[in-house]
């Protein structure tokens, strides 16, 4: 469908599409592949921007239109086709400007230097008299006054333009940062885990970490909170239950949105059991927690999750790796819910 949701799986794509068929028949939308796009990034839910506005649109009398989707498509999901990263572009101007002043300050340079030489050259005439000996003196003076000046003013611009060097790399990480985010909980996207699985199994086959542990989660009945309460409230639950994850985060662990109300955490060098020790923490801390919606005293209910853990073993596929854990998630919730159950709990 699009590079954006290629790694979803295929139970969530069914599941979105399913509802997505039937919204199209009830809506009187027209199949066409733009507007099967906008739909299932809106129904997925992960692009909040999108999604408010597509709330904006629903609730207009004259509701959703093509004109609309490739309006949507065009701003939210169409593919950049400008693959030169802005700051590679800024940099390579910086570093042009640079090269410039360098070239503009190496001439003045050998204006000088030449014209120094000549004096010197001056001077060694034996008939040269007091009064050009004094204007000689005076062009020696001008001239060194210059190159003084000209080599302060090209190390200024040599120090500015570290700074700017400085600002560019510190602007650099914060995009890749965004990039890696996702933008409703700001913890670590699907990319970000693509990438971390990626870099983490990879350390245990080469040795530089003992395991790899991934615990899959998600909200037990989350729709009910969008069904009940709206999606304001259904994104303030995620953002919670994101926020927990991250306050009890240890340095060995990365905590990604998966999607829609799933998320992975991966954890280093720690045992099974250990991982399912920290996947209770949250889950126990989450159960406790009364939520209350903006501006009321009425409690929006328990909120719980339910947990599937699983441990990598070297040689295996990755996606092997994470159906294990999702597997032990499904478990969990085909046997009662709010519990964390791993992958030995389903064999034992």
């Amino acid at each position: 469908m699009n590079e954006l949701y290629a790694n979803d799986t295929l139970a969530e794509a069914k599941r979105v599409f399913d509802k997505l068929s039937k919204t199209f028949e009830e809506e009187g939308i027209n199949p066409t592949p733009i507007n099967y796009l906008v739909w299932y990034a809106y129904l997925k839910g992960d692009n909040v921007a999108l999604r408010k506005e597509m709330d904006e649109i629903m609730a207009d009398p004259f509701g959703y239109h093509d004109r609309e989707g490739r309006r949507l498509y065009e701003e939210y999901l169409r593919p950049c086709d400008d693959n030169e990263p802005q700051f590679d572009i800024a940099f390579r101007r910086l570093l042009n400007a640079i090269a410039k002043k360098f070239n503009e300050w190496s001439s003045k340079l050998d204006s000088e230097t030449e014209q120094l030489a000549a004096c010197t050259a001056n001077l060694n005439d034996p008939n040269i008299s007091a009064d050009q000996i004094r204007e000689i003196t005076k062009i020696v003076l001008e001239t060194a006054e210059n190159m003084r000046e000209d080599s302060e003013a090209m190390k200024e611009d040599v120090i500015n333009s570290a700074e700017e060097v400085k600002r560019l790399r510190e602007e650099l990480v914060q995009a890749k940062a965004a990039v890696l985010t996702d933008e409703l909980t700001e913890v670590g996207n699907r990319k970000a885990f693509n990438q971390a699985i990626v870099e983490l199994t990879t350390s245990v086959e080469e040795d530089e970490l003992k395991s790899v542990c991934l615990i899959m989660t998600d909200i037990d009945h989350f729709k009910r909170f969008n069904d009940e309460f709206g999606h304001l409230v259904g994104d303030s639950v995620l953002r919670y239950f994101a926020s927990i994850m991250k306050r009890l985060a240890t340095d060995n662990q990365t905590v990604c949105r998966y999607g829609g109300e799933e998320f992975a955490i991966l954890v280093t060098n720690e045992t099974l059991e250990e991982v399912a020790q920290k996947a209770e923490k949250i889950r126990s801390t989450l159960e406790h927690a009364r939520l209350k919606r903006k501006g009321s005293e009425r409690q929006i209910g328990k909120i719980t999750a339910s947990f599937g853990v699983a441990c990598y073993r070297p040689g295996e596929e990755i996606n092997t790796f994470i159906a294990r854990s999702d597997q032990a998630l499904y478990y969990a919730k085909e046997h009662g819910r709010n519990q964390v159950i791993t992958e030995k709990d389903i064999h034992a």
